[in-house]
């Protein structure tokens, strides 16, 4: 029981106790709903398509629902934390100009702060951010500790990267405009590059998924021929179990090797 409890996470709410953890994710009723449907359709129809439609296709459907939970939670967490690293892109963007406007480091962050709600809201997340960054500022924390804070609970390393680098620089009096500058290009080019990438490897995927749904298109016509092999007798269950499992195993394989990390 110790062990188990030492191992377990604990949810960071940052300095002033009220930020967001961003390695934890729980779906909104919409996503688990939509989750939930996908999973029971898709298991219902590949169950269907091997083994016949039955009573047993709803269980595999409401199975895999259920197993599909975490990949689920795992997806809107990733697509939560891209959100999260364009929005930072877009601050530091705003961050940088109103520093060459000639505004200090404080007015320059509630500048960026100001600009981040008119872009993307005042319930988006990088504008609940800097909202907490200018109040700590307030409550007599210093800006790189806030920016340290918010790059912790955030766990991905170009923040970290902006946070350390912001804190040397503002305690040895670097230039903080041309340090901004610098990290938001750099920024830029990356995920522009992500992308590009990302569009050469669609190729990949789509071969991929073409591949993995092929046997659900084969097997039904060839059930229609009619014969042994629209049997569910011991022989065709047995392979067909063994084709689905490897099917199944081949396409995870597959998005490993698709999965491209800069």
């Amino acid at each position: 029981m110790k062990s188990k409890k030492k191992n377990q996470k604990k949810y960071n709410k940052g300095i002033l106790g009220t930020g967001t953890d961003y390695s934890f994710y729980k779906m909104t009723c919409s996503e688990t709903a939509l989750v939930c449907c996908v999973s029971v359709i898709a298991g219902v129809l590949a169950f269907g398509m091997f083994f016949g439609f039955s009573f047993l296709a709803l269980i595999f459907g409401a199975v895999i629902a259920v197993v599909m939970q975490r990949p689920g939670t795992e997806y809107f967490k990733k697509k939560r934390n891209k959100n999260l690293l364009i929005q930072f892109r877009d601050f530091l963007e705003s961050l940088s100009s109103s520093l060459s406007a000639g505004q200090n480091i404080s007015m320059a962050i509630k500048s960026a702060g100001n600009d981040m709600v008119q872009q993307y809201g005042e319930e988006a997340m990088m504008s609940q951010e800097v909202m907490m960054i200018t109040n700590g500022m307030e409550n007599n924390y210093t800006a790189e500790d806030m920016f340290i804070d918010f790059a912790q609970r955030s766990h991905q390393r170009d923040i970290m990267s902006f946070a350390e680098t912001f804190q040397i620089c503002n305690r040895t009096g670097g230039n903080m405009k041309n340090i901004i500058k610098a990290t938001y290009k750099i920024l830029s080019d990356k995920m522009a590059m992500e992308a590009e990438i990302a569009t050469t490897a669609s190729k990949g995927k789509n071969d991929l998924l073409i591949m993995t749904c092929m046997p659900f298109i084969i097997l039904p016509m060839m059930k229609s021929l009619g014969g042994d092999m629209a049997a569910n007798n011991m022989i065709n269950v047995t392979v067909k179990v063994i084709g689905a499992v490897l099917i199944a195993i081949s396409y995870i394989i597959g998005s490993k090797i698709a999965q491209i990390k800069i």
